[in-house]
C-alpha cells in the first residue's frame, strides 16, 4: 500500500512540475510577444519599365520624416510609423495606426546608390534603377536574305 501511495505522490509531484514548467514557458512567450513590435505590411504595387523597377507603397498617415528606407545584405527594408491624430477620438478607423514594415530581396547586381525614393500624399515611391546587364537588349540579326 505504501508503494502505491509513494507512486501516486511522485506522479502528482511530476504532474505539478510539468504544469509549472508549462506555465513558466507560456509566461515567457507572452513577455517575448509583448517585447516584439507588431508591424503592418503596407500594400505595394510593383511596376517595371525598361530602365527601372518601381515600388509604390500605400502608407496613409505616415509622414516623410517617419519613413526609413535601407538596403543591407541585399535586402531592401521599408519601415514607417503612422501616428494617431491628437485631435479628437477615433470613432471608426479603416486606416492603420502604428508601425509599418516591408522587405524585399534584391539581386546581387543592384547598386544601392541607384535607388531613389519620394513620398507624396501617403504613397512612397521607390525606384530601383536596373543594372545595365539586366536591361533588355535588341540583338541585330545578320546574314542571309
Amino acid at each position: 500500500m505504501r508503494a502505491l501511495l509513494n507512486r501516486e505522490f511522485r506522479k502528482e509531484v511530476n504532474d505539478m512540475t510539468a504544469q509549472d514548467t508549462l506555465a513558466k514557458k507560456e509566461q515567457a512567450d507572452v513577455v517575448r510577444r509583448q517585447e516584439q513590435t507588431e508591424y503592418y505590411q503596407p500594400a505595394v504595387d510593383i511596376r517595371e519599365t525598361p530602365e527601372d523597377v518601381i515600388l509604390q507603397f500605400d502608407m496613409p498617415g505616415v509622414q516623410k520624416n517617419n519613413v526609413d528606407l535601407t538596403v543591407d545584405k541585399g535586402v531592401l527594408t521599408v519601415t514607417g510609423k503612422a501616428d494617431e491624430e491628437e485631435s479628437g477620438t477615433a470613432v471608426y478607423r479603416e486606416t492603420r495606426v502604428g508601425d509599418y514594415r516591408r522587405q524585399f530581396n534584391l539581386t546581387d547586381d543592384v547598386d544601392p546608390n541607384a535607388i531613389s525614393a519620394e513620398m507624396d500624399a501617403g504613397v512612397l515611391t521607390v525606384k530601383i534603377h536596373k543594372p545595365e546587364k539586366a536591361k533588355p537588349k535588341k540583338i541585330q540579326i545578320t546574314g542571309g536574305k
